[in-house]
């Protein structure tokens, strides 16, 4: 095993709204490694391969193989663990190197690093968190295998939790949350997400970002509904607290409330 430049694979998403497909290949150019965008590889079974911004199996993977994943596995094994661990309050986050294998995020974990994270926290933040500690375990693997060293633990499968792929209909807030659970949400699903929706007359509004009020005794709570406008901004009652929708956009442009009478859902 000499110095030569190692590889990295990625591929094209259509979500991907923070160009993170491009900044990977970047990056795989500026440190002289050779990048391959394909789903699917056919890779040399004796060169040491990351794989990141992953999302399938690796039917054959080389020996060498390095899969990054985006939380402290066993836990939040599958899709979008760091919105998961944000939603959830997580006191911490982090990235897991693994060998791949037939099950979903099952391999043998090459090293892990975490991060202690305050609530709440936006998900562009968190990712960025996430990046670094990415690179450091990069390097350290890189090192590692210069000098004939690739070992890995297996997982304790008994303390293994998933998260579930998400689609729009998962951006959806709940009102019947606390108005703390309901800015997690918010956070965990901006950007380069969707953003969290909410429903006005049928039509979509994404809240991008809002702060918690002091509850208010209500002896009927129906949650959704506007309480008051401050200067302009909706107070909406929640299942416990209030929040105030600080911005919000319609069709990709800022939204203004004009009355007080609306229910959210």
């Amino acid at each position: 095993m000499g110095l030569q430049p190692q590889t990295i694979v990625s591929y094209e998403q259509p979500d991907d709204q923070a160009a993170g497909f491009l900044k990977i290949r970047e990056l795989a150019e500026a440190c002289g490694a050779h990048f391959v965008n394909d789903k699917r590889p056919a890779l040399p079974s004796d060169e040491l391969t990351f794989f990141i911004g992953w999302q399938f199996l690796v039917a054959s993977p080389s020996r060498y193989a390095v899969v990054f994943h985006d939380s402290l596995l066993p836990q939040y094994r599958g899709f979008a663990p760091t919105v998961s661990a944000l939603i959830n309050g997580d006191p911490e986050i982090g990235v897991t190197a693994l060998v791949p294998n037939s099950g979903v995020d099952e391999g043998d974990i090459i090293a892990q690093k975490a991060v202690t994270i305050s609530h709440p926290i936006r998900i562009d933040r968190a990712l960025s968190l996430q990046a670094g500690l990415m690179a450091e375990l990069a390097i350290s693997i890189h090192e590692a295998w210069l000098i004939g060293d690739f070992s890995a633990q297996p997982q304790d499968h008994r303390c293994a939790t998933y998260s579930i792929w998400r689609d729009r209909d998962d951006h959806i807030i709940d009102w019947s949350l606390s108005a703390e659970e309901i800015l997690r949400f918010i956070y965990a699903v901006g950007l380069p997400y969707a953003g969290a929706i909410t429903r006005l007359g049928g039509e979509e509004l994404v809240i991008d970002d809002a702060t918690v009020f002091p509850d208010l005794y209500f002896v009927q709570r129906h949650c959704g509904k506007v309480w008051q406008l401050d200067a302009g901004r909706p107070v909406v009652v929640c299942g416990s607290g209030l929040l105030r929708l600080d911005r919000v956009r319609k069709n990709g442009e800022v939204y203004q409330f004009s009355r007080l009478r609306l229910r959210l859902d």
